[in-house]
């Protein structure tokens, strides 16, 4: 929320924060928060968890920030609370983190981007017919994908105030989500809800050059005690 020489942000870190709640209360995700993050304590952070994760884990990253996009090097950034206009050395380029993820040992690695320009880290995914086998064929393949708020556009910063349009209507889906989801059904309904209350039209598809073979990301709800 808290840009040094950008204009702050609203709903980031509620976002993050409500995010994080439902994935570690309604679906066992060990979470770490970072809150108004520099550049290198992000990417410290994913740092760590390419060493440390291995083929049985599963990761989700979910960012929420300003973003931008080079035109001319077709480049796109996210921006640490450090972050300069003039001076890219603290911009992260999406590039670096495709390649801490292309690195990483965990079966399935999704990225979940809120941010301006985010669709520069994807491209187009196949959905796949739901036969009867489905979960259990996706479930074996790696996964490294994308879900973001918006393609190449700007993408709002709050919605009903306290959190972003895209934000809503992630944690709303999640909630009401009684079972498995995998996320090519969770994005064919997050789609038009975003749509329909905002100008922006959130994608999801692969990472580029990052090992993807065919799988998905599924969120498991929790059996409540």
């Amino acid at each position: 929320n808290n840009y040094r020489n950008f204009r702050d942000l609203t709903t980031a870190i509620s976002d993050a924060r409500e995010v994080g709640r439902v994935l570690e209360t309604q679906y066992g995700f060990d979470v770490t928060l970072l809150t108004n993050a520099t550049r290198q304590r992000t990417l410290k952070t994913v740092n760590n968890f390419r060493k440390r994760l291995s083929v049985k884990d599963n990761l989700l990253i979910y960012f929420a920030g300003h973003g931008h996009l080079h035109k001319e090097a077709d480049e796109g950034y996210w921006l640490p609370v450090d972050a300069k206009r003039e001076d890219q050395n603290n911009w992260l380029a999406t590039d670096r983190l495709v390649a801490q993820v292309r690195g990483m040992q965990a079966k399935h690695v999704m990225v979940v981007a809120d941010s301006c320009f985010s669709g520069t880290i994807i491209r187009a995914i196949k959905i796949e017919q739901r036969t009867p086998d489905y979960l259990q064929r996706i479930v074996t393949k790696k996964t490294r994908t994308a879900l973001t708020s918006g393609g190449l556009e700007p993408v709002m910063d709050s919605g009903d105030g306290q959190y972003s349009v895209f934000a809503r209507s992630l944690i709303s889906l999640l909630e009401e989500n009684t079972g498995v989801l995998d996320v090519s059904q969770l994005f064919s309904q997050l789609r038009p809800k975003v749509m329909v209350n905002s100008s922006q039209t959130p994608e999801y598809g692969d990472i580029h050059r990052a090992g993807h073979d065919g799988g998905d990301f599924l969120f498991v709800k929790a059996k409540s005690s």
